[in-house]
């Protein structure tokens, strides 16, 4: 398979460029078919591969120039930033599309892989509709495997009637293979690659194209069809599942997280100035990659850790929900130069603590806030480099921090006050010390804490910006009784609408999906939502992953 994959890309090229050298083509097809599926460290022995079977072989650039000028439209219009790995990705996608009817987008989150078949899709439409290319525009329909029954997925006999009822695979697959147009239609598979699932689309992904349902239909392909994977991982994939496959692997930390940050500082509020932006952007250069490195240290310890770039993405959300002066036009015009560098700091060094810091246990704690305090008043010595895994340099500030940690307890201790020039305050002061009525019964009693005023505060904060908290930690330490005090207590009832959804062995998704349609309202098809003017809240009770 794999050597027929790269026939058909000669071929191609061929038909291309009938007068170029064969060495050259067949380079450039070997290249194109096998690049895309290695990992960052096997890229240079497979040039190396290469270069010692064509020697003084030397490959042309292809002439992108009409798509690329698209794609990078495409990433301005989408705040996406068009580094050079991502533009790579995006055209191997192309590549491997044209040779290839079924591949697969394979990483972990937040390498890109939805962004960029979606820009790619854009760019192609954008590129058709110019009439620069001979291309066409693209069809997306997107299905999570996992989250339904494979009779859901391909379809079922009814056990009583014996009837045949569709899947939702079955219909989209047949809608695009008769659908007339010239568009490309992708089908794209969003959820995890499963043993179960994937070998009923071996017949789909081998070159006879056609997919066989149990009631004995058999669909074939139509020419303008691909079928695209998205999977993390292909741990449980069988071999001949993945020989049937394109591959094209997007690792994140090739990515990294400064593109996400140069896309989020351009939605930060307009009264910020370019001055605050770049304050703002050498800060988080300055904090993120040491704290990341101990972070990732083998004697920290996570209790949920989802990379280092959602470490960073959670920084920059709960950094955002706390700039809500800066957007109010008038309380922003109240503030002084001096109050807003102070505040901008503060609140950064707050979210810090609360993302970065904040899934580790109580050992993990104490290890990050020694770090943290150290590299806001100053450099960070060798030993406690070697000690903690840092491997970036930590040089003291250019300026003294205008609102340092107090000395006393642990950072974990304190809130960002925005009152003067901002000011911490301990969470134990917050803590409400009345006493409780004598008609209240024993178990609706919350007796108030550090933790229940710390977590209130963070989950408030979260909730109120659209932003999705995750509380995890062991049995008994009161997760649902703070969560659903909150619900009841913590929320505008007006805006605010909660919804508890409790988890078990035995929940499927289609009560999970009745469970919350019955709260809800249809707008018009395909759309439902909560009463007009309110907000719905869910809560998920035991997410158990």
């Amino acid at each position: 398979r794999a050597v027929k994959s790269v026939l058909t890309a000669a071929g191609n090229l061929k038909l291309k460029y009938p007068e170029e050298s064969e060495d050259v083509l067949m380079l450039r097809s070997i290249t194109d078919v096998n690049l895309p599926k290695f990992l960052a460290h096997d890229l240079p022995l497979f040039q190396g591969i290469t270069s010692d079977l064509f020697p003084g072989v030397v490959l042309p650039k292809p002439d992108y120039g009409v798509l690329m000028a698209a794609i990078e439209e495409n990433c301005r219009k989408r705040n996406l930033q068009s580094t050079s790995f991502f533009i790579d990705k995006i055209l191997q996608i192309y590549e491997m599309m044209l040779v290839r009817h079924g591949f697969m987008i394979v990483g972990e989150g937040f390498g890109g892989k939805t962004e960029a078949y979606r820009v790619l899709a854009a760019a192609l439409s954008d590129v058709k509709e110019q009439g620069l290319m001979d291309e066409n525009k693209v069809q997306i329909t997107v299905i999570n495997p996992k989250s339904i029954t494979m009779g859901q997925l391909y379809g079922s006999f009814d056990p009583v009637s014996h009837e045949w009822s569709d899947g939702v695979l079955a219909v989209s697959y047949r809608n695009f293979a008769v659908a007339q147009n010239p568009d490309r239609k992708w089908l794209i598979f969003d959820g995890p690659v499963d043993a179960i699932w994937i070998e009923n689309m071996n017949t789909v992904l081998d070159d006879n194209k056609k997919l066989c349902l149990m009631s004995g239909e058999i669909i074939s392909m139509s020419d303008s069809m691909n079928l695209i994977f998205e999977p993390m991982d292909l741990e449980v994939a069988s071999p001949a599942t993945v020989s049937r496959c394109g591959m094209v692997y997007m690792e994140p930390h090739m990515l990294g997280w400064q593109p996400l940050l140069d896309s989020w500082l351009t939605t930060l509020p307009t009264l910020l100035t370019d001055q605050h932006r770049n304050t703002i952007k050498s800060r988080f250069q300055r904090f993120v990659p040491p704290l990341l490195e101990m972070v990732n240290h083998k004697s920290y310890h996570h209790l949920s850790h989802a990379g280092n770039i959602n470490l960073v993405n959670s920084c920059m959300r709960m950094y955002g929900a706390l700039m809500d002066e800066f957007r109010d036009e008038k309380q922003a015009a109240e503030l002084s130069p001096q109050q807003i560098n102070s505040w901008l700091e503060g609140c950064f060094l707050f979210s810090l603590v609360w993302s970065l810091g904040g899934t580790s246990n109580t050992d993990g704690r104490k290890k990050f806030d020694a770090i943290l305090r150290r590299i806001v008043v100053g450099s960070v010595d060798d030993d406690t480099m070697l000690r903690c895994g840092i491997l970036t340099k930590v040089y003291a500030p250019e300026t003294a921090c205008s609102t340092p940690f107090p000395e006393e307890g642990l950072v974990y201790e304190y809130c960002f006050v925005k009152e003067g020039t901002g000011r911490w305050d301990r969470w134990d002061g917050m803590v409400d010390n009345s006493e409780f009525g004598k008609d209240e019964t024993f178990h609706s009693i919350i007796v108030p804490t550090i933790d229940t005023v710390r977590y209130t505060y963070l989950m408030k904060l979260l909730v109120t910006h659209q932003l999705y908290p995750l509380f995890v930690g062991p049995t008994g330490t009161g997760k649902s009784v703070y969560i659903n005090d909150f619900l009841k207590h913590g929320l505008n009832k007006e805006t605010y609408k909660p919804l508890v959804i409790a988890f078990s062995a035995q929940t499927s998704a289609h009560q999970t999906q009745d469970i919350i349609m019955s709260k809800l309202d249809k707008r018009r098809k395909g759309v439902f939502g909560p009463i007009m003017g309110t907000r719905s809240v869910v809560f998920v009770d035991d997410l158990n992953m």
